[in-house]
C-alpha cells in the first residue's frame, strides 16, 4: 500500500527529487546538476536529454536514500521554471536544444513585438513582451531557424516535456501557460488573437489542465527507467514559483515570498491581478481566484557564485580540506564588515536588468580600504537592494504584503537573512523546507485525496524554523544607501545602452 508522494523539480540548474510522507516529512531526496550551454553571447540552452538522465539518477538515489520500495509511492508531480521551451517534431523528437528563460537573444524580436503588437499582447496576457517570455523565442526560431520552425508540431515547457515522456500525455497548466505570453489568464485559454496575429499555429500548443489533475499514469518504459512501478498516478503539476508558494504556506492574500536563488523574486499573493507593462508579472495562483504578483532581479545567488569562482578560488581547497563550504567562509568574513560595506555598492545586473537587459553589473565606491571581505558583503547587500526595488515596483501598483517568507538556496545563509530583513525593514519567516519539489509533492497529495484541500495540506505539512525582526539602526543606514543605489543605477543606464551597441571582440 502506497504512503509516499514524489515531487520533481526540473530546475534551471539541475533535477531535484523529494519524497515526503503524509505529514510533510522528507523521507528521501536527491539532486543532480546538468550543464547550461552558452553558444553565443546572451544565449542560454539546455539539452532535454540531460534532464531525463538526471531524473533517472536522482529518482533512484532518492528512493535508495529513504529505503523506499516502489510499491510505497502513491503519486508523482512535476514542476519547473516557466518561460523555457522545448520544440518537438511530428515523431515527438526534440528539434533543437531547449531555450532557457535566462536567454537574452530576443532583444530584436521583443522590440518588434512591443512596437507592432504591444497593446494586443498586454490586453490579452496582462504582460508586455520581454526577453524572458516564450513568445519572443518562438518568433526568433521562426525568423532565424525556419527549417526547425517548419518541423515544429508541439511546444512544451520543461515539466510538460518530462511528464510527456513519463506518460505520453501532452498538456500544460494555466500558470505555466501564462509564461508563454500567448495565454489569456482571465479567460484561462490560449489567445487566438495573438496566434492569428503572429502566425503561431494554435495546434502546436498543449491542452490546458488544472495543476492538481491526474493527467495519466507512469508507463512501463518510464517505470523501468526510474525504478518505479507502472501505473503510478502522475499529476499535471505547475511552475516552480507556484509550487514554492504552496510549500512555503503562502496561500492567502498579503502573504509575501522573497526567493534568493539563481534569479531573485519578490512575490505577493493577491486577490486580483496588478499588471504593469514592463516591471511586474501577474501569474495565476494555485488557488482559483487568487494571483501571484511577482517581480525581481535577474541575477541573484548566481552573483555570489560568480564572486566565489572569480575571487575566492582558494576557498575551494579549504572546502575540501575542512568540510566547510566556500560560501560559509565568505559569509564568515563578510559578517565582520560593517553594515553598508563602507560605501561599496554593488549592482547585480550580471545577466542584464529585470526591466532592461542591456544593464550590467558594477561595484561603485571602491577605496583602498575595501578588501575582498567587503566585496562579499557588498554583493549580498546589493542584491538585497535590488530586491527592495522590486518590492517598490509592486507597492506602486497597490500591492501590500503582511509578512514575507524567505526561501531559496540563499535563504540558508544567516548573514543574508539578516541583511534582507534589515534592508526591507520588515519581519521575515524562514520555512523549515522551501524546495519547489516539496510543494510539488504536496500538490500530488492534494490531487489523490491524501489532503482534503490546500489549506489542510499546508496545515499538516508546512513548518517554520525562524522568525526575524529588523534592526532599526541598520534599516536606517540601508535606507540612505538604497537611495544612492537607485540614483547610481539610473545614471549609469544610458552608458550601458551605448556600450551594448559597441561590437567588442569575444574570447
Amino acid at each position: 500500500m502506497g504512503k509516499y508522494l514524489i515531487g520533481i523539480d526540473i530546475g534551471s540548474g539541475g533535477c531535484k527529487v523529494v519524497i515526503i510522507d503524509q505529514v510533510g516529512n522528507i523521507i528521501g531526496r536527491a539532486f543532480q546538476e546538468w550543464p547550461t550551454y552558452y553558444p553565443y553571447p546572451g544565449w542560454s540552452e539546455q539539452e532535454p536529454s540531460d534532464w531525463e538522465n538526471a531524473l533517472k539518477s536522482t529518482m533512484r538515489s532518492a528512493m535508495t536514500s529513504g529505503e523506499i520500495k516502489p510499491c510505497e509511492i502513491e503519486a508523482i508531480a512535476i514542476g519547473s521554471a516557466t518561460h523555457s521551451i522545448v520544440l518537438l517534431d511530428e515523431k515527438n523528437q526534440v528539434l533543437r536544444p531547449a531555450i532557457l528563460w535566462t536567454d537574452k537573444r530576443t532583444i530584436e524580436q521583443v522590440d518588434y513585438l512591443r512596437e507592432n503588437y504591444g497593446d494586443l499582447i498586454f490586453e490579452e496576457t496582462l504582460h508586455a513582451p520581454n526577453v524572458n517570455w516564450s513568445l519572443p523565442y518562438l518568433v526568433w526560431v521562426r525568423e532565424k531557424e525556419p527549417a526547425i520552425w517548419k518541423k515544429t508540431k508541439r511546444v512544451l515547457m520543461p515539466k510538460d516535456y518530462i511528464r510527456f515522456r513519463l506518460t505520453g500525455v501532452y498538456a500544460t497548466d494555466p500558470i505555466d501557460a501564462v509564461g508563454t505570453l500567448i495565454f489569456n489568464p482571465r479567460k484561462r485559454e490560449w489567445s487566438t488573437k495573438i496566434c492569428d496575429a503572429l502566425g503561431i499555429p494554435l495546434e502546436i500548443l498543449p491542452p490546458i489542465l488544472s495543476p492538481e489533475k491526474i493527467v495519466g499514469t507512469l508507463s512501463l518504459d518510464a517505470a523501468d527507467m526510474l525504478g518505479l512501478e507502472e501505473g503510478i498516478p502522475v499529476i499535471v503539476g505547475t511552475t516552480d514559483q507556484a509550487s514554492e508558494a504552496l510549500g512555503a504556506g503562502a496561500i492567502d492574500p498579503g502573504h509575501g515570498i522573497i526567493k534568493l536563488a539563481t534569479a531573485g523574486n519578490v512575490a505577493v499573493v493577491t486577490d486580483s491581478p496588478h499588471p504593469d507593462p514592463l516591471q511586474v508579472y501577474a501569474y495565476l495562483h494555485i488557488i482559483p481566484g487568487q494571483w501571484y504578483t511577482l517581480t525581481g532581479t535577474t541575477s541573484c545567488a548566481v552573483c555570489y557564485r560568480w564572486l566565489r569562482d572569480a575571487f575566492f578560488e582558494d576557498l575551494k581547497k579549504l572546502e575540501q580540506d575542512e568540510g566547510k563550504s566556500a560560501y560559509a567562509w565568505m559569509d564568515s568574513i563578510a559578517a565582520k564588515v560593517p553594515v553598508g560595506s563602507e560605501g561599496l555598492i554593488f549592482h547585480p545586473n550580471l545577466h542584464g536588468g529585470f526591466t532592461d537587459p542591456r544593464l550590467r553589473g558594477n561595484f561603485v565606491g571602491i577605496t583602498f580600504r575595501h578588501s575582498r571581505a567587503y566585496f562579499a558583503r557588498s554583493v549580498l547587500e546589493g542584491i538585497a537592494f535590488s530586491m527592495l526595488g522590486a518590492l517598490e515596483r509592486e507597492e506602486a501598483l497597490g500591492v501590500r504584503a503582511d509578512n514575507f517568507r524567505l526561501i531559496g538556496g540563499g535563504s540558508r545563509s544567516s548573514l543574508w537573512q539578516r541583511i534582507i530583513c534589515d534592508v526591507f525593514g520588515k519581519e521575515m519567516i524562514v520555512p523549515t523546507i522551501d524546495d519547489s519539489s516539496f510543494g510539488t509533492a504536496i500538490l500530488g497529495g492534494i490531487a489523490i485525496g491524501v489532503f482534503k484541500d490546500i489549506k489542510d495540506a499546508v496545515n499538516r505539512c508546512v513548518r517554520y524554523q525562524k522568525e526575524l525582526t529588523p534592526d532599526e539602526g541598520n534599516h536606517k543606514t540601508y535606507q540612505a544607501l538604497f537611495a544612492r543605489y537607485k540614483e547610481i543605477e539610473q545614471n549609469l543606464a544610458p552608458n550601458y545602452r551605448k556600450l551594448h551597441e559597441i561590437k567588442l571582440p569575444m574570447r
